[in-house]
């Protein structure tokens, strides 16, 4: 996960309070992409340490 993630977005190792919503606006791009970057994470269940792949900003228009 980490290699593919690195060629189209970076890691984000989630921190207590990190949502969705927050790593959204944090990144600029939109919830939906970072789910959709992240098929395989237990995405509605962020726990501290979690990595997740946050895609680079491309779905700006």
């Amino acid at each position: 996960m980490q290699t593919a993630c690195t060629d189209f977005g970076i890691i984000h190792t989630v921190e207590e309070g990190d949502t969705l919503y927050r790593l959204g606006k944090k990144y600029q791009v939109r919830v939906s992409s970072i789910i959709y970057a992240n098929p395989f994470a237990g995405i509605y269940h962020l726990q501290p340490g979690d990595q997740i792949c946050i895609p680079k900003v491309c779905d700006r228009f």
